[in-house]
Formats: structure tokens, sequence, C-alpha cells
């Protein structure tokens, strides 16, 4: 489960954007190896855009540290304004809380080497999502992404870092009237350092190239995020992860985002 927090004001050569509200994305993901190098995966998440609850926080945390509050009380608390324009004005706009589900992700991987370090996975996007909540694009998209994981020991305590890259083939969003790009490269790179008998930390760099070609830098810029969290296995077949995502290329990626997860093998 992710909350994002989303304040955006932008207009530039005709395009214009105002998103100023609070996303919920509850995801179930499935994975099932098979063979000795093979995995299938499924993702379908649910969407809840509304006003949200956190902008009272982001506030106090911004006032306290004296940090800039990019023009949020020109705006009331918790409100929710989803709106998109280009020359020919608006074409798309939210401003009543709604649910949905997502788009349907299927995933492929093998991964390869003696001690399997090496993955290369497939994806596909199908078109599910509920498009008058943005929370899909309406379009089939295709990527490959190739990881690699090297482990460390630290202390005595293992660790690992990883990285990879990856092309993403979008199609065309039904909503969204901004040109899109049709290649999107994507890239990942982070650790994780084992604490304790079933405590660990992580830190996590995610970019991806702009989907759209527009002037905004919100939505025609490259994107990075970064994450730091902890994770806790309470048995052997469970494991909990607690994170916080923050925007590294300011205005192409939400505010803030709260992360948790609960995994369960068998």
């Amino acid at each position: 489960m992710e909350v994002a927090n989303h304040y955006r004001l932008s207009a530039r050569s005709g395009d214009r954007l105002i998103l100023d509200g609070e996303t919920l994305r509850t995801t179930f993901s499935l994975a099932h190896a098979f063979g000795e190098a093979w995995a299938f995966g499924l993702e379908l998440p649910h969407y809840r855009v509304s006003g949200g609850q956190l902008d009272d926080l982001i506030d106090g945390w911004h006032s306290a540290f004296g940090m800039p509050d990019g023009g949020r009380n020109n705006r009331p608390e918790d409100a929710l304004l989803f709106q998109l324009s280009n020359r020919g004005g608006p074409f798309f706009r939210l401003d009543r809380p709604q649910s949905g589900i997502g788009d349907l992700q299927l995933k492929l991987a093998r991964s390869f080497g003696a001690e399997r370090q090496l993955v290369v996975q497939g994806t596909v996007k199908v078109p599910t999502g509920a498009e008058d909540i943005l929370a899909g694009s309406g379009s089939t998209d295709v990527g490959l992404t190739v990881l690699r994981l090297r482990p460390l020991t630290l202390r005595s305590r293992s660790a690992s870092f990883y990285w990879g890259a990856g092309i993403l083939h979008a199609g065309d969003a039904e909503r969204i009237e901004f040109a899109n790009e049709t290649l999107i490269y994507t890239g990942i790179l982070g650790g994780s350092w084992q604490i304790g008998p079933r405590l660990g930390v992580k830190g996590q760099l995610d970019f991806h190239g702009p989907f759209f070609d527009s002037p905004l830098e919100e939505i025609g810029e490259r994107a990075i995020q970064a994450t730091v969290g902890a994770w806790f296995r309470p048995s052997r077949r469970a494991l909990l992860e607690f994170a916080v995502v923050e925007d590294l290329e300011v205005s192409t990626a939400p505010d803030i985002v709260l992360h948790v997860a609960a995994h369960w093998s068998w």
C-alpha cells in the first residue's frame, strides 16, 4: 500500500496542469517460480483518489524546517483537483473522490548464472484501469528490464547492492491529449543491509524518462525518486516493509510517498 501526496500548478506554451490531491494505491501481487530459473508474476493495483489527509502534516514539516511550501497555501487543505489542459482547453478534470482498479501487469523473468545474479524480465501492462481517474492509460505497454545483484558482507552481516536498466514501449494514452513518448528508459540502483537476525535497511534510486513530449517539467522531464526504508521478518515465511519516497527531481514526482508492504511465501 502506498499513499502519494500531490501539489503542482504549472503552465507553459499552452499546456497546463493542476495536481492537488492524494492517491492511495493498494496492490495485490503474486509470483511463482517454476523450473530452475523461471518465474511468473502479476500485479493488480486499486486506486483511491481524494483530497487526502497529509496536507497539514506536510505544511507542518515545511514550516518546522523553514522549507518552501511550493504555493500549497494558495489552495484549501485536503482539496482535490486534477485538471489537464492544452491549447484547445481542458480535456481532463477530476474534483470528486473516486476509486477504481488500475492496469494489470504480467511479468515473466529468467535468471542466469551459477548464483542467479542476473535477471531478465519482460512485462506486459494490460489496459484494465479506470481511465477517468488516471488509474490506467487505456493502452497496452510492453517493457524489458535487465537486473544485476551483487551480494556482500558488511560487519559479518549479509548485504547486497543491485542495479538495472530497462526500456518501455508505451501505447497512446486514451484520456491524455498531450503528445506521448513511445520509448521510455527506466533505471534502478539500490542496496540492502541486514543489521539484525530479522531486521534490515534498504535504500533505492528509481528513475525514468519523460512519458510525454510537453514543455511542462512535471510530465516532460525525467523523474528521479529516492526510497529509504526498513524490512522486518517476523517469521521464515513473512516479511514486512516500511519506506518513505522523496522526489529528487523536484516537480517530476509526488512530494512524498509513504510505503508499507506485507509479503507471504509458501
